[in-house]
This record gives C-alpha cells, structure tokens and sequence, in this order.
C-alpha cells in the first residue's frame, strides 16, 4: 500500500504542474474557440455525427462512461450528479447552429463545441452519454474536456477523479488514502459532498455482487449505511446499478478516495 501511496503522489504533483501550465487557446473575439481543430474520434470510434437529440432536459438522467477509459471523468459527473445536478447544468449554454458554450470554472473563457460526437462504422454514439438516451450534455462535457484539456479523446484515458472533480466544479477537493468508514461517508452526503473512490491494480482479487472490481477504476460513491457498515456505490460504466460492498472489501479494493466540499 505505501508503494501506491508514493505513485499516487508522484502521478498527482505532475498534474499539478500541468494544469499549472495549460493554456486554453481563444480567438480574436476572446471565444475560447481559438481556430482548434475537433478532437480525433478515438480508438473506438470511426467517424463524427451530430447528436440531435435532447441537450439537458428537465430530468438529467445519469451519465454513463462508453468505450472511452475516462472515467475519471465519468465517474465525476456521476457523483456532482447524484449530488447537486444542477451545477452541471450551469456548465452548458446553448448557442445558434448547434453550438454549445461550455463554462468549466476553471477556465477563463467559454468553450464552444458543436454536437458532432465519435460513432462507429454504423453511425451508434461509442463514448459518455446519458444512460438510457443519446450523448446529449454529456458528451458534449466529454467533449468539451477532451479537446481544451486532454488534447484529444485518446489522451482523456488517463487521469484521477479528483482533477475531474476539480475541473468541473472550480473548487479544491480532498484525496484521501485512508478509507473513510461508513458513519463518515454518511456524514459527506449529508452534508452534500460529491465523493469518488478509485480502484488499483489488484483490486479484480476482491469479490462482489456485481463480479471482480475492475482495476484501475473510479466509481461515484453514493451514500453509507452507519448501521451494517456497508458503503454503497455506482459504477459509471452501469450507474443504474448500486453495488453494496462491507467495509472490509471497501478497503482492500479501493485505493483513495476524493471528496469536494458541501455543494448544495
């Protein structure tokens, strides 16, 4: 555990530095849009096709991770989600001809980003979109983060929740790398904090309901029974299924944990 720990640190400095050092390109008119060309579909994905179904209606259903290793993009979505949804909402404007400005807190300017999102050879959405819809506000987030911050789709494989968490929200969060117990997890969301807990390599060697945990993975955590113990949380890859783990199998999967502060 000590040698992930010093891993963990050493990976977390180095975004430090280049989140230090990123610069978002704008154009003449202070946009944000700076003549960037879109991101690359991807190693999933073949082409681009507009999304033309619903944005951010009403009811934001759940984000759901696609073929795209992002979740700690994803699964930070899903905690600000299961959260204080409407702080995601806030993110997006939409503009004339489909465009749709992106105001991430982080960011000095509005990114614009059209709705033309990575398909396969048969024209179906591959990557972040809303579960059980079309991409809508989440793959234009995802796009969004992938071109002004990662680059590209490719380079959005790699990161920690807590950056995710950061960048959408414009707010210091906590990682911890002691697992918190159940009573202290129930205090967060009580208190209306988003949480996040990721996985490490070894983590397929423990058992649960839902099958081997997935190594090297970021999951919402949702909420904590104080009585039982047990830590409840959802995988952005199936968001609509909670999985229930004790505190015992908390701790020998998960690696850290990321927490922000009240949002509501």
């Amino acid at each position: 555990m000590r040698t992930w720990r010093r891993i963990l640190r050493a990976l977390a400095l180095m975004w430090r530095a280049r989140a230090a050092h990123l610069g978002v390109p704008t154009s003449e008119d202070g946009t944000g849009d700076g003549g960037a060309p879109p991101p690359a579909p991807g190693t999933h994905a073949t082409a681009l096709r507009e999304d033309r179904g619903p944005l951010a209606p009403e009811r934001l259903l759940r984000p759901r991770q696609g073929r795209l290793g992002d979740c700690w993009v994803m699964a930070s979505m899903l905690a600000i989600h299961e959260t204080a949804p409407e702080r995601l909402r806030r993110l997006l404007v939409e503009e004339a001809d489909g465009i749709v400005a992106v105001h991430l807190p982080g960011v000095s300017a509005p990114i614009r980003v059209d709705r033309r999102l990575p398909v396969d050879d048969r024209g179906v959405f591959q990557y972040g979109r809303r579960d059980g819809g079309n991409p809508g506000w989440v793959g234009v987030l995802e796009k969004a983060i992938a071109l002004h911050v990662a680059g590209d789709y490719a380079s959005l494989q790699r990161g920690f929740a807590r950056f995710g968490l950061e960048l959408l929200l414009g707010e210091r969060v906590r990682t911890l790398l002691k697992m918190p117990s159940a009573a202290q997890i129930a205090a967060w969301r009580a208190e209306g904090r988003a949480i996040a807990a990721s996985t490490h390599p070894l983590s397929p060697l423990v058992p649960t309901s839902a099958g081997p945990l997935p190594p090297s993975h970021v999951f919402a955590v949702v909420g904590a029974d104080e009585r039982t113990g047990h830590i409840h949380l959802r995988n952005p890859v199936r968001p609509a299924d909670l999985l229930v783990l004790d505190a015992r199998r908390f701790r020998r999967g998960f690696l850290s944990v990321d927490v922000t502060g009240p949002l509501r």
